[in-house]
């Protein structure tokens, strides 16, 4: 066929009509070679990069997809297009749900304009993309940046304390919850105590709990 015929002309408008219409057919691998023909003459085409993108990530190539969005990305932020931006690192996150730096590109972008709250949900959405033991380092990493922006926030802290305690950080998760413990009260007391007392096996935080859990029985029934 005529995109492997290296002495046919190089004829752009055909190459990315063709590639467009192999996309459509979910013909992935043959839109990928396309894409590469143009990109061989347009290496830093960012248009290009984020049709390809995509294709290469279902096709398993996830390295050379993350370059992809990335460039693509990178060339928003150049243009002023910040919300475009995000949009590729939020389509990136779609396509490469376990690349920590994708999470990360997020977070920062969001941070830069101005959206730190976002950028906490952002991580803590990434971190919950490592669920297996063999992948809590990437959510611990991911929440300790959260931390690090919003040092309370109650999901972000709780879930990180959870992941150090089973990840033989005992000490870590014990000093996030005693601090957790005076930004809060009400039912996120109660759920610090229970974490607490499954940390630490001690009577007092079970009797915490129990006691922060009758309180509001006791008040309703003498209101």
């Amino acid at each position: 066929m005529f995109w492997f015929d290296r002495t046919r002309h190089y004829d752009r408008a055909r190459i990315l009509e063709d590639a467009a219409q192999a996309r459509a057919r979910k013909k992935r691998k043959q839109a990928i070679a396309l894409y590469r023909r143009v990109l061989a003459v347009e290496r830093h085409n960012a248009e290009l990069h984020a049709r390809l993108a995509p294709l290469l990530a279902e096709t398993g190539q996830y390295f050379d997809a993350w370059l992809s969005f990335q460039i693509a990305a990178r060339a928003c932020l150049r243009e002023g297009r910040a919300s475009k931006a995000l949009a590729v690192y939020r389509e990136a996150a779609h396509h490469l749900p376990r690349e920590v730096q994708v999470w990360q590109a997020i977070a920062r972008l969001q941070i830069k304009c101005g959206k730190r709250r976002d950028a906490v949900e952002s991580l803590i959405e990434g971190a919950a993309q490592f669920r297996s033991r063999w992948h809590w380092p990437e959510a611990i990493h991911l929440l300790r940046s959260a931390h690090q922006i919003s040092p309370w926030h109650f999901d972000a802290v709780l879930e990180l304390s959870r992941l150090l305690a089973k990840s033989d950080q005992a000490e870590e998760a014990r000093r996030l919850l005693e601090g957790l413990e005076s930004h809060s009260d009400g039912d996120r007391l109660r759920r610090i105590h229970a974490a607490r007392f499954r940390l630490d096996g001690d009577l007092r935080h079970a009797w915490s709990w129990l006691r922060s859990t009758l309180r509001p029985e006791a008040e309703a029934s003498y209101g």
